[in-house]
């Protein structure tokens, strides 16, 4: 497995009492993204290296992905077929605006999640898009 290690936050009040899970399984990667409610568990975060990861955050239907392979390149999923709007998610334990085309379901959030925790690799039957490329929204 190329993932080394899971971060999972849980937050109680404005303490994050999340655990960290050393040569994580796939069933545990699953679980703890399954278990995302955009409310006490708002983020799930997948390590390789120091510069290589994957972050899972939201819940309750709608999750933000993103991943780097050197810590200064960001990929984010994006959904096309979203309309242009502005979703509320709480990830980290900070609410926040997102663009809905950053939306996904948890159908797709564990697809990508598989593929990069098993081969380190971006899943290529849904689309990214580099940070650069897309438009900051307030």
């Amino acid at each position: 497995m190329f993932v080394s290690d899971l971060s999972v936050e849980k937050w109680v009040g404005n303490q994050n009492q999340g655990t960290l899970i050393e040569n994580p399984t796939w069933q545990q990667i699953e679980s703890a993204i399954s278990e995302l409610n955009g409310n006490s568990q708002t983020l799930v975060t997948l390590g390789a290296d120091e510069e290589s990861y994957m972050s899972i955050g939201g819940g309750a239907g709608n999750y933000i992905v993103n991943v780097t392979f050197d810590g200064m390149t960001f990929y984010n999923l994006v959904d096309h077929s979203q309309p242009e709007k502005i979703e509320k998610l709480t990830i980290g334990g900070q609410l926040g605006n997102y663009s809905a085309k950053l939306c996904v379901d948890l159908q797709a959030a564990l697809l990508v999640a598989k593929t990069f925790a098993q081969s380190g690799t971006l899943e290529e039957s849904v689309n990214w898009e580099d940070l650069q490329s897309l438009t900051m929204v307030g």
